[in-house]
């Protein structure tokens, strides 16, 4: 066999088992899901002087990763960190206050940012 025809042999080849992979079926079916969120999510108060509060947390939310992002570009080199100001303890349900800083540790007083809350 030649090039020409081998090359003809596995084109064909590769559009005969591409129509058989085509023709299965796909079973039919449904997928349901049950359940519930058994706690709720924390209550979010952002005021101003970059403090953000978090309110009526379930104690299954202990252990957030905060991130901040920030939004607009800025000329200054410090990220902004987010720090723990106060926190109610223990029990089934906590309130925290957060406020954004600089490299430092100085609050922030400018700027646009994003904070994502990952719970565990």
């Amino acid at each position: 066999m030649n090039v020409k025809g081998i090359s003809v042999f596995t084109g064909l080849f590769c559009l005969w088992a591409g129509a058989c992979g085509a023709a299965q079926t796909v079973g039919q079916g449904t997928i349901q899901f049950r359940g519930a969120i058994v706690e709720p999510g924390c209550a979010t108060n952002a005021r101003s002087g970059a403090v953000m509060e978090l309110t009526g947390c379930a104690q299954s939310n202990r252990g957030s990763h905060l991130d901040v992002r920030n939004v607009t570009p800025v000329a200054s080199v410090n990220t902004a960190h987010v720090k723990l100001v106060s926190d109610s303890g223990n029990g089934r349900y906590y309130d925290q206050r957060y406020q954004l800083v600089d490299d430092a540790g100085k609050p922030i007083q400018s700027g646009n940012y994003v904070i994502t809350m990952t719970s565990p």
